[in-house]
């Protein structure tokens, strides 16, 4: 039985193409994963190999399927979908497809496609999953929910490559930072911004537009590595399921000024303001007489080589030393991470090197940032440690 399906037609250049809409449920019986070994004999070789890069399963089920299930006014972007038929050869109309305009000439009608051919996911392969995913968990919500298609010939594997590199080469990600600044339904992200102002360090000294800061940046931290740091600290305060937890997901689109924001977010003040009380150098921003720049870069004419503390790595690693002391269920947590900040000497240098530096450059990468959370830990002497303490201070290398 043929699929029919009410489209646009369209053309750019050489490429036609159709525009329309399926039902999850649709998506879920037409469209084949780049990993269904039914690819295997069209493509000469597995799907996920040959046309498409392969599936990020973990980010499928905690990130998008999650997205999709509790989120109201959930929106995909249009997917890209190849008709291939059975054969592998290319899309014929009139035996795989026709095209019936609802008027003479007319661009608007009905697509009729054979139930032969199959739907190649060239960009959405992760949409496509979560809705399948979704639709399992939540059949009667699910199903008649729709999402936008753009509907392409298939004519060769190297053509339907080409579409996959022009399709994402071409298309430029915003930057963690931003995307977090224009969020408005995660509950981390939201207690985030509600400590980008109460925080008076981090107020208006908090990057929304870059994962990174530049060289000469005025700003303290990226909201990227706030908001990872918060979810680290949040994790430890809450347990591995801190995401599910009633006092978290209560905070969804709510506003960061909400009091039930505060009473998640006054926890996570209580740590930045340890951390900046005893790491006295944060004071020079605060009172005007530093700029941050100054406290990464350090100053050429006094000598001073920055702090790595002022850098992403010092951030998260710092977040990660306090989670670990709070996991341990220490009363004195606090006393224990203020005494540990001041006992690091964070003036970037050889004593770093293998830990959050490599040669002269800073090593802000996942084992980086785990060993210098360790060293911070090490150099306080944490009395009688418990399980966390201890396995992050094992995973520090020994300073030079």
């Amino acid at each position: 039985m043929a699929i029919q399906i009410p489209v646009v037609k369209g053309k750019t250049l050489s490429t036609e193409y159709w525009l329309g809409s399926l039902s999850f449920s649709a998506i879920a019986k037409y469209v084949k994963l780049p990993e269904n070994s039914d690819w295997d004999d069209v493509f000469g070789g597995k799907g996920e190999q040959e046309a498409q890069r392969k599936l990020n399963k973990t980010r499928v089920t905690n990130e998008i399927v999650p997205y999709l299930l509790k989120s109201d006014d959930a929106f995909f972007s249009s997917l890209a979908l190849i008709l291939v038929p059975a054969s592998g050869k290319p899309l014929q109309e009139g035996s795989d497809y026709k095209f019936l305009p609802t008027a003479a000439e007319g661009k608007v009608g009905m697509l009729e496609i054979d139930e032969s051919v199959d739907m190649f996911p060239a960009d959405g392969q992760h949409r496509t999953a979560a809705i399948i995913d979704a639709l399992k968990q939540d059949r009667s919500r699910m199903t008649p929910q729709e999402v936008p298609v753009v509907l392409l010939p298939y004519f060769d594997k190297d053509k339907l490559r080409q579409h996959f590199s022009d399709l994402n080469l071409n298309a430029k990600p915003v930057s963690q930072s931003i995307g977090y600044a224009f969020e408005s339904r995660d509950p981390i992200v939201i207690v985030t911004k509600r400590i980008m102002k109460d925080v008076p360090l981090f107020n208006k000294r908090v990057n929304e537009l870059s994962n990174s800061l530049a060289k000469k940046s005025p700003d303290v931290i990226t909201m990227g590595t706030l908001v990872q740091a918060h979810h680290i600290l949040l994790e430890a305060f809450y347990g591995p399921k801190y995401k599910d937890n009633a006092e978290i997901t209560a905070l969804r689109q709510l506003d960061p000024g909400d009091e039930k924001v505060e009473t998640v977010a006054q926890k996570l003040q209580d740590v930045w303001e340890i951390v900046i009380e005893n790491i006295v150098e944060w004071d020079l921003i605060l009172s005007g007489k530093a700029q941050a720049r100054e406290l990464r870069e350090g100053d050429e004419a006094t000598g001073t080589p920055g702090y790595i503390f002022a850098f992403g790595i010092g951030w998260q690693a710092i977040a990660m030393a306090a989670a670990a002391l709070i996991k341990d269920e220490r009363d004195d947590w606090s006393e224990d991470l203020a005494h540990c900040l001041r006992a690091v000497n964070w003036k970037k240098g050889d004593h770093w090197h293998g830990i959050a530096m490599v040669g002269d450059r800073v090593n802000n990468t996942g084992p980086g940032i785990k060993a210098t959370a360790g060293y911070i830990l090490r150099e306080g002497s944490v009395s009688d440690p418990g399980p966390a303490v201890t396995s992050l201070v094992a995973a520090a290398p020994e300073a030079a």
